[in-house]
Parts: C-alpha cells; sequence; structure tokens
C-alpha cells in the first residue's frame, strides 16, 4: 500500500471518527482498501477521483452499518461506558475484594438483583427473590492433628509429613478419620461413553483408594478419550466425588509426573495466596468431599507400592501404552488418614439468578443460560484483592445482557437464565451447587454461555503472548465438546470482528476448561463454552483494578454474547454436547 492510500485510511478514520478495532472500522477499512485496489488498477484518468468520492463511499458503508446496529436496539445498549460503572462499583476498595461468605459479597450479590429487578427478570430464587440459597462450611484446618501414615508390611511403619509428602488437595466439610487397606485405582475414572472403568472388577468400597491425576493417553493424540484434550473426567474438581460414589474411605491423588505448566508467569504483586495464609476454607455442606483427601508425592506412592512389586511410572505407563486398566489391590498396607478441622461454622450464602421468560410456547421451557461468578479472593491489609477482571468482568456483561433483551423489546423463544455464581475461587461451588439442584431441569438447558475474566489482554509465558498482540482477541474454551456452539459464535462473531481463538482446544496446559463455572455443567453432560482472555501479570493481585480493563474490547465480547445467545434462543434445533473424538472437526467459518 502506498502512503497516499495510507493517508487515505487514516483520514477515514479520522473523519467518521473510527475506533480501531470497533465493528464500523472493521467493516469500513476493507471497503476502503479495495477502493483503493481498483484505483491502483484503473487507468490514471479514472482513477484521479477526489477524496470526497472515496469519503462519500465510507459514508454509505457506515450508514449501512449502524443501520444494522440501530435494527437491535439490544445490541446498541451495550456499552463500555456501562460495562465500566459496574466494574468500578464491584471492584471498588470498600468492596473489599468480594470474598466468598463475606458481607462484600452479598453486597455484590444484592448490587447484582438491583439491575435484574431493573432488567425486568423474573425472579426464580428463594421466596420470590433471586437468590438461590445454600449453605457453606467455613473452617480452619488443623495441621497437628492432621496426618498420613501407612503401615506396610508386617513390621514397617511410616509417618509422613504435611509439605515434602503429602499435601491437602481440598478442604472437606467434617473432620475425616479412617484407616483401611489400599487399593490402586489407576485414573480413578468411570467413563462408559469411553468404554473405560478404573472400577470393574476391584472392590474400593472401605478402602483408601490411590489413583493417578488426569487421564490415560493424555499425550496421546490417538487416545480413546479425546486426544491430547483432557475430558471432564481427568480433573480433581470431579474426580474424587466419583471415587466417593463407589463407596471409598479416604483418596490419595498421587502429583503428575511432569507438569503440563512449564513457564511460569511473574505476578505484578503479591498474590493472594502468599499474603491470605490464614484464611478459612470454604466447603459445601454436602457429602461433596467429605472423604479425606490428600495429594502425595510420587516417592510417597513407590513407597506404599513396594510390597506389590510395581512402582508408580510402571503402572502409569501400562495403563497409557494398552489404554486398559490396571486396577489392583495393594497387598500388605493399610493406611492410616485424618483430616482434622477447626473453627467449624455453617454460613447461608446464594448465587444471583433471574429469567426472561421465552416467546413461544412450544420452546419456552428450554433455557439458555448466561453466567458468571461474583466472588473473588477478598483482602488483608495492606492488601486488597480488586478483582476487577476476575470476575467483575463477567459481572458486568451479564448484567449487560440482560438489559440488552429488555431493550429489545421483544423475548426471544427460548427463555433465558441469567446466573451469577458464589464461591467459584474455592472450586466451582456455587456451580456445583446448581448442578445438584438446579432451577430448571438440566434436560431442558440447552446451553450455557459462561465468561471469566473477560476484560484484559492476554499476556502470559506459557503461551507466549503479550498484551499488545492481544487487544482484540478472546479464548473460547471447550467447544471439543460443543461444536454447534462454535459455528453460532463464529457466525455473529461476524459483526463483532474479535479474534476468536481457540488454543486451548488442542492444548490446555492451564486447565481452563475445568478452572470456571462451566465445568459443572460439562459434567453433567450439557453444552457449554467460556469466554476468556487469559491470564496477565495482575492475575489474584491487588493491581487486577477496574482502570486496567480493555473496555472496547469488553464491550464488543459482551455483545458477541448477546449476540450468540439470541441466537441459540431462537435456533430451531438445540446444540449436541459431542463426547467423541469426532468433535475435533473444526468449523469452517473463516476468522478475521
Amino acid at each position: 500500500m502506498t502512503s497516499r492510500q495510507a493517508s487515505a485510511i487514516v483520514s477515514a478514520r479520522i473523519a467518521l471518527e473510527l475506533v480501531p478495532g470497533s465493528p464500523l472500522e472493521l467493516s469500513i477499512v476493507p471497503a476502503v482498501k479495495r477502493e483503493l485496489v481498483s484505483e491502483v488498477c484503473m487507468p490514471r484518468a479514472l482513477a484521479l477521483r477526489p477524496l470526497t468520492t472515496l469519503l462519500a463511499v465510507v459514508l454509505l458503508l457506515s450508514f449501512a452499518v449502524l443501520q444494522s446496529a440501530d435494527a437491535d436496539p439490544g445490541l446498541a445498549s451495550i456499552t463500555a461506558d456501562a460495562l465500566k460503572g459496574h466494574i468500578y462499583f464491584l471492584a471498588s476498595d470498600e468492596m473489599g475484594g468480594r470474598d466468598s461468605l463475606s458481607h462484600e459479597g452479598r453486597i455484590a450479590a444484592e448490587y447484582i438483583a438491583g439491575f435484574y429487578l431493573r432488567a425486568g427478570l423474573k425472579p426464580a430464587g428463594a421466596g420470590g427473590t433471586y437468590f438461590q440459597n445454600f449453605p457453606m462450611v467455613e473452617a480452619q484446618l488443623d495441621r497437628e492433628q492432621t496426618y498420613l501414615r501407612a503401615k506396610i508390611g508386617a513390621s514397617t511403619s511410616r509417618d509422613f509429613v504435611m509439605g515434602p509428602d503429602f499435601s491437602l488437595s481440598r478442604q472437606g466439610n467434617v473432620d475425616a478419620e479412617v484407616t483401611a487397606p489400599l487399593v490402586f485405582a489407576g485414573y480413578g475414572i468411570a467413563a462408559p461413553e469411553y468404554n473405560y472403568d478404573d472400577f470393574k472388577g476391584v472392590d474400593v468400597r472401605g478402602k483408601v483408594v490411590i489413583v493417578l491425576t488426569h487421564e490415560p493417553q493424555e499425550h496421546d493424540a490417538n487416545s480413546r478419550f479425546k486426544g491430547k484434550y483432557n475430558t471432564v473426567h481427568a480433573f480433581n474438581w470431579w474426580k474424587p466425588e466419583v471415587i466417593r460414589r463407589h463407596g471409598a474411605a479416604g483418596i490419595l491423588i498421587v502429583q503428575e509426573k511432569t507438569p503440563d505448566r512449564t513457564r511460569p508467569r511473574t505476578p505484578s504483586g503479591p498474590t493472594n495466596g502468599q499474603i491470605r495464609t490464614d484464611r478459612p476454607a470454604h466447603t459445601l455442606t454436602s457429602p461433596y468431599l467429605d472423604l479425606p483427601f490428600f495429594t502425595i508425592s510420587r516417592q510417597v506412592a513407590d513407597m506404599l507400592l513396594a510390597e506389590s512389586g510395581k512402582t508408580i511410572d510402571g503402572l502409569q505407563d501400562e495403563i497409557d501404552k494398552t489404554g486398559q486398566p490396571h486396577s489392583m489391590p495393594v497387598p500388605g498396607v493399610t493406611i492410616a488418614m485424618r483430616r482434622a478441622i477447626r473453627d467449624r461454622s455453617v454460613v447461608q450464602t446464594r448465587n444471583v439468578v433471574g429469567i426472561l421468560e421465552g416467546s413461544d410456547p412450544k420452546l419456552k421451557d428450554e433455557y439458555v443460560l448466561v453466567t458468571g461468578h461474583y466472588d473473588h479472593v477478598g483482602q488483608k491489609a495492606p492488601f486488597i484483592y480488586h478483582g476487577a477482571d476476575d470476575n467483575a468482568s463477567a459481572c458486568a456483561a451479564v448484567m449487560a445482557v440482560a438489559e440488552a433483551f429488555r431493550a429489545a423489546g421483544a423475548a426471544p423463544k427460548r427463555s433465558l437464565m441469567f446466573l451469577i455464581f458464589e464461591a467459584e475461587e474455592d472450586g466451582l461451588l456455587g456451580a456445583f451447587h446448581y448442578v445438584n439442584n438446579p432451577i430448571v431441569p438440566l434436560a431442558n438447558t440447552v446451553a450455557v454461555l459462561n465468561s471469566d475474566m473477560i476484560g484484559r489482554d492476554e499476556d502470559d509465558p506459557q503461551w507466549n503472548t503479550h498484551a499488545e498482540e492481544n487487544r482484540n482477541q478472546v479464548n473460547v474454551v471447550g467447544t471439543l465438546y460443543n461444536p454447534d456452539i462454535r459455528r453460532i459464535i463464529e457466525a455473529q462473531n461476524r459483526q463483532i470482528g474479535l479474534k476468536l481463538d481457540y488454543k486451548t482446544d488442542s492444548d490446555d496446559p492451564e486447565g481452563w476448561f475445568s478452572r470456571s463455572d462451566h465445568y459443572p455443567f460439562a459434567v453433567k453432560g450439557v453444552p457449554m463454552v467460556m469466554f476468556n482472555t487469559g491470564e496477565h501479570p495482575d492475575y489474584h493481585t491487588a493491581n487486577d483494578t477496574w482502570d486496567r480493563i480493555n473496555y472496547p474490547k469488553i464491550e464488543k465480547i459482551t455483545r458477541l454474547i448477546y449476540l450468540s445467545t439470541k441466537d441459540l434462543a431462537n435456533a430451531a434445533a438445540r446444540p449436541k454436547f459431542v463426547p467423541e473424538h469426532a468433535a475435533r472437526t473444526t468449523s469452517s467459518v473463516p476468522q478475521r
């Protein structure tokens, strides 16, 4: 392109006050380039058109784009300034980091409910409110009384040390103690859709079960599961519950052989994990995670397996090579373990939920869910963990989409549920409570569009990404299970112009598929995806503040969520949840 042509494009941008990367700019500038290219190809006599002619073309194009926006007042209602207002409040100093079970967290829930009311949503919670109430436990781990011991053979006893030998994987809601024989149960997976069951032929009832993390053949593109993509069965949010349901009394999960995450991120300041070391643990009061559940080192695993003549590496290699379970009792080994807790209390908390009823008599009993979470990680002087990106950004988006449907006037055919969860940072607890106590049947849930951290520009050494390269990028996570939703998102993105990034569908070292509130829905086989703009140095530091958000981008992401929600709610067919390996086929829709 010549300097004159480049100047013409700059002039068009200035004349029309185009925001770089906006839908209007993305529609007009390519047309300007086409005009300029055709100019180069014409005879000089025909090419000497005044700039006013070129600007006339641009103005006509801009009118067409704006007319399209005006045709959907809901889309036009989603603005950067409105989103900024929500994030400014939720991430303010006075909101104290919105820790789960905190007073500030309750204020956040009330704030969201107020905007649901303004958007005209129907309360779907208890007693005609917008709140799905549920109890949680707050407690401290009693380290002095927590232990892991083993009797190996006739005469050997081991007393393992918390820290180097074992760690508490997840806090449970009760003090739990067990002494029982040890059973090796492979990866601890029962996956009938992949014809794989680690519990077949081995009795784990009343036993302590030792299992590997993740799933078989996770580095094999031809895995019987989903190739190199970890499925719902791989993650420690759900695996302990599967083991509990098989009757086990305790769980030892062996640390992974090689960490998936190879390039640690350097935070911009002290993280909550470094500062809030005295924070009580939070969990559900249900049987979920009731069992004592420790992560052990591979060295400890080998000590426990020594009487069997096996090593943990050898057993893992056997399973990965054959794709078949190799579960077995571990001879001569009895485990004694206790997870001790103190200062236990039960606290009532809530998810925030409102409904826009659909207009079609046959489809209004089906629901599209728009979700996020309102909790963050709190505060400890002098640090306030503001949580602007994580996850005030998604709260703002959910509220904005709700208000957009009010502005649009007519309701879509299917009903919409706007659902913002509590206690995501504690282990997706609000979402797990919901899927086990759904307000509408999960069978009637058509799709879940979840958002978590949609306000920044990915700056992450694991991916070798840099913020300046990602001003217009959003990750879309989970589409290998949900190719139909991917096609809808891509089609709607044609008028938004974001760069859609699906990298976690081929490699997910940071575990994004399991790290937010869409995951419990995936466990239940409900179609879902997550929008996310990736990690950055301010993640879980006090520097995640409202003034560092990329507001033009979050406006575009929110508009894409709105359009995709509307498409799903009006579509003739429901999207399918596809566990099979064939779901790896990608869409042919071209990307910007």
